[in-house]
């Protein structure tokens, strides 16, 4: 704690915090690099600062004295609280910088509020080819799912409904934090009801990890692959999509992420209301993204840069209703998006074709090889079968 405060009665730290410079910039990066084991205190002695500055100017000009004196006073009541002396440091830690928060009136911030459950040590078990999609209940559970179509409901007897027709129960009472992973593979596409009525449509190669039940202050799931949610408006509860890049806060909205593993953008096209996009994890310069409805926000995973553009959203949401709509869009998109949907391998002869520019409407509900040929008179070129899952374009 006595870290923190070091960094909260710095002037020059302080400063930095409220009114950056690059001579500040400089200093305080260099000084992070060279000091990586205080790296946490001064990311909580940052927040601490900028939540200040968005309370009254009574109640935020507070002097540093006054600061100290209140983080004092939390320190010795979470101290009085905590009996066991071998957890006194961690406990009083975190204990006394919620109470901090609470003497001053200040909300939890971002570094706090960001969701910290460990959905992605789930990801990364599934088989694209794997031929059903599965429902994995918090009690181990797995449930697997023959259809090309799935629905699955959580209905209002805590029970889970399978295309209408097959019922789940988990073998243990629910409790908060259990995790759930819906897997969607290639060739698959689901759609959920979760327990609080947002509806979730996964498109192929997609994992959606969700609790059994949504406690707290925020509802938050996560998404490997492609979704659109339909969110359930609750504004005592935001809720959170977690992908391994950014997160996506909404409070009631239509929206579609696509964060699929390999790809180097991660897309969100909002459809109706608002919703905010953050970075994951804590930085420095991290900004924070509002869009409005029919913008896509691209964030590049490798320059970590975000733009935002005007877009027709049904050439981007068209899937979860069975087709594809493009506009000018290039044969690499268009067959990345059909590979999924088909489970098969598309191979080029020569790798520019795949710049190739085409516009047009796929029905995903017909076979594999009638669109493929829509897309080769399309596109003016030749689409040879190698075998039931390989295809190459000549």
């Amino acid at each position: 704690m006595n870290e923190i405060l070091k960094f909260l009665e710095d002037p020059k730290f302080v400063k930095w915090v409220n009114k950056p410079s690059k001579k500040l910039d400089r200093f305080w990066s260099a000084y992070i690099e060279s000091n990586e084991s205080e790296k946490e205190q001064i990311q909580l002695a940052r927040t601490f600062i900028l939540s200040l500055k968005s309370k009254p100017v009574a109640e935020s000009e507070k002097t540093a004295q006054d600061i100290y004196s209140a983080i004092q006073q939390a320190i010795a009541k979470s101290r009085v609280k905590t009996k066991r002396r071998t957890l006194v440091l961690t406990i009083s830690k975190y204990a006394a910088i919620g109470m901090i928060f609470f003497v001053l009136g200040i909300g939890v911030t971002q570094y706090i509020k960001s969701p910290r459950l460990n959905h992605f040590e789930i990801f990364g078990k599934n088989d694209n080819n794997y031929p059903y999609s599965t429902l994995t209940l918090s009690d181990g559970k797995n449930v697997r799912i023959p259809d090309k179509e799935s629905e699955i409901v959580y209905n209002n007897q805590g029970q889970i409904v399978i295309n209408k027709r097959d019922t789940v129960q988990s073998g243990k009472a629910v409790i908060e934090n259990d995790l759930n992973q819906l897997f969607v593979p290639y060739g698959k596409n689901a759609s959920i009801k979760l327990p609080d009525g947002t509806v979730a449509h996964l498109n192929a190669g997609s994992s959606l990890v969700y609790p059994s039940k949504f406690e707290g202050s925020s509802r938050v799931v996560s998404l490997l692959g492609e979704g659109y949610f339909d969110v359930a408006h609750n504004p005592d509860m935001p809720f959170i999509v977690q992908t391994k890049e950014i997160n996506i806060e909404v409070l009631g909205t239509k929206f579609d992420l696509s964060a699929y593993p390999g790809d180097n953008i991660v897309e969100t096209i909002l459809v109706e209301g608002k919703v905010k996009m953050i970075k994951q994890g804590f930085q420095f310069s991290s900004k924070e993204y509002i869009l409005s409805p029919n913008q896509r926000a691209a964030f590049d995973i490798n320059s970590k840069e975000t733009s935002i553009s005007e877009v027709n959203v049904n050439n981007y949401i068209s899937w979860q209703k069975g087709f594809l709509l493009f506009e000018t869009e290039d044969l690499n998109r268009i067959f990345r998006k059909v590979e999924r949907y088909y489970n098969i391998k598309i191979s080029y002869a020569d790798p520019n074709l795949g710049l190739l520019r085409i516009s047009g409407k796929l029905e995903l509900k017909e076979d594999k090889e009638s669109v493929l040929n829509v897309i080769a008179k399309t596109a003016s070129v030749e689409i040879v079968k190698i075998n039931e899952t390989e295809y190459a374009i000549k």
